[in-house]
């Protein structure tokens, strides 16, 4: 009778493996799975990962480039504008667009689609830059030659036609006149239906996501525009560029309402914050724990940068101000925000020019972002999708503390530090840095360990010191139905329990391992509560 209880346990053990596999297998996938043969663990979705933007490069300079920056972690690519233009050379060319199609010196149409098809073989997203809120011209209106006939013929229901902007503060300024070139009426149908059309074939050629130039001088459906609910039509990824506040000169409630409703269509840059951070970390000050926007917007819909294209390429006293700091400082103030939780945080691939009208498009730029550090925060970030966060400035540090680990950055490189653990956030044990191979050994109150010379240290994956999970009767790190099978088999003699084994087993702590033990484990991965069972819990090994 024994004999016959415990195979129709197996039976029932077999059956329930082969259920609750298939469930886990589809809910705890996280991230893509390359088709190269290499698990690069890049996540699904471009809202979850890291940018690399690849600015001015070529779509075949991205392409030969796809190893290395799945290999550093990153989750998506961001491209420089792809539609006709004017001029030619310089960057900036590429922002002055004469149509609303696909294709410039960066690559054709099939050079894109190529792209997409290469990049998602190793798990990696592409986003366009997309040119929507103005054509190549002049701020008084004037088109250039090279713009397309048919806006040369609507001249005055495609555009604005109202000038310059008189005062950048306010908002009818900011979303109906000229920033520097003619500004498109984005309220008007057939401007919409153009734009979409190209969106639409991007996403046919495989794109997975937009980023929106000059989004804050676009109209939203409160101010009479249909041009973002429209767009939100589009099932990919997108986010706009919102340079300062959607008004800088209005109030912090107006601007709150008009951020949000952003956020209902698109996500939106935080370029207040990124700044701020970015001077804090080059200044050695304390910087705000929170965003400028994350009383009103959720972190998974807004993009943060330590160095954007902007701030780089332009001339000092039009915003390009971080073109002079060190590469390191820039990778610090990077660090910490790429570690933080739903972070969509964009890397710059720097040019190798400085001056504004040096820095030309179809040159590559910095393989930088393959370094060790920049490798290690990215790889940080994958791992801790889902996790919790706590965000540290100490006199002397940095830090964004993850259920799980931890990315440090010191205010002096090559340096010991000893960081408060708040509320145990990082699991006690002995770590090795990811970047220098140095130990950290943290305890329930204190991190503490040398961070090395490029003053970034990156710390996780150590399991809890001598603790045993209850539960897990196999000693896979994890409580699955394979542990209550494992059990049985022990009971009859199949397999044999490790002394470690034996403790996690046994689910009620009652000192012997029996059928009940089962019991516990299978109503716990069932999510039925048991009383006086310990399974999911650790005791010290």
């Amino acid at each position: 009778m024994k004999r016959r209880f415990i195979s129709m346990a197996l039976a029932l053990c077999m059956v329930l493996t082969c259920v609750m596999s298939v469930g886990v297998s589809v809910s705890a996938q996280q991230t893509d799975t390359a088709q190269t043969g290499e698990d690069y663990g890049l996540p699904l979705d471009c809202k979850d990962g890291n940018i690399l933007h690849c600015f001015n490069w070529t779509l075949a300079q991205i392409k030969a480039e796809l190893p290395r920056i799945a290999a550093a972690g990153f989750t998506s690519v961001q491209t420089s504008p792809l539609q006709p233009h004017d001029g030619n050379s310089h960057w900036y060319w590429l922002y002055q667009p004469t149509k609303f199609t696909v294709g410039n010196d960066l690559g054709s149409y099939n050079d894109l689609k190529n792209l997409c098809t290469e990049a998602h073989k190793y798990g990696v997203k592409i986003i366009v830059d997309v040119v929507a809120n103005h054509v190549a011209g002049s701020d008084n209106g004037n088109l250039s030659n090279a713009v397309d006939s048919v806006f040369k013929n609507n001249k005055s229901t495609y555009f604005h036609n109202l000038g310059a902007r008189g005062n950048a503060d306010d908002r009818y300024s900011t979303t109906q006149k000229n920033i520097g070139m003619p500004d498109l009426n984005s309220e008007n149908t057939a401007i919409q239906n153009m734009v979409y059309n190209m969106v639409v074939s991007l996403k046919n050629a495989g794109v997975d996501g937009v980023r929106w130039d000059a989004a804050k001088h676009i109209a939203l459906p409160s101010e009479n525009c249909a041009f973002w609910s429209k767009m939100a039509q589009i099932d990919l990824f997108q986010y706009g560029e919102i340079l300062g506040s959607p008004a800088d000169g209005a109030t912090a409630a107006q601007n709150k309402e008009w951020i949000t409703e952003y956020a209902q269509y698109i996500g939106v840059s935080d370029t207040v914050y990124s700044a701020a951070l970015m001077s804090a970390v080059r200044d050695g000050t304390t910087y705000k724990n929170s965003g400028n926007w994350n009383k009103s917007v959720d972190a998974s819909k807004i993009v943060n940068w330590s160095e954007s294209h902007d701030s780089y390429s332009n001339e000092a006293n039009s915003g390009g101000w971080t073109k002079n700091l060190s590469q390191n400082v820039v990778d610090k103030a990077y660090a910490l925000l790429a570690a933080r939780k739903d972070s969509q945080t964009l890397y710059l691939s720097r040019p190798f020019q400085t001056a504004h009208q040096s820095i030309n498009y179809g040159v590559k730029g910095s393989t930088h972002f393959t370094c060790d550090e920049i490798t290690a925060v990215n790889q940080f970030h994958n791992a801790m999708i889902g996790k919790e966060e706590k965000v540290l400035g100490g006199n002397s540090y940095y830090a964004v503390l993850r259920e799980g680990g931890a990315v440090i950055v010191p205010k002096t490189n090559d340096t010991d530090v000893s960081i408060n653990n708040t509320n145990t956030m990082v699991p006690v044990g002995t770590y090795v840095d990811k970047i220098s191979g140095n130990t950290f050994t943290v305890t329930e109150k204190t991190i503490t360990g040398h961070v090395g010379s490029t003053g970034i240290a990156v710390i996780y994956g150590a399991e809890p010191e001598e603790k045993i999970l209850i539960g897990d009767a196999n000693q896979d790190g994890d409580i699955t139905i394979l542990d209550a099978v494992f059990i049985q088999k022990a009971l009859v003699n199949i397999c044999t329990l490790s002394e470690e084994g034996k403790v996690a087993a046994d689910a009620n702590q009652n000192g012997d391992v029996t059928v009940i033990d089962v019991v516990g484990i299978q109503r716990y991965l069932a999510g039925i509560a048991c009383t006086g069972f310990h399974t999911g819990e650790y005791i010290t090994g």
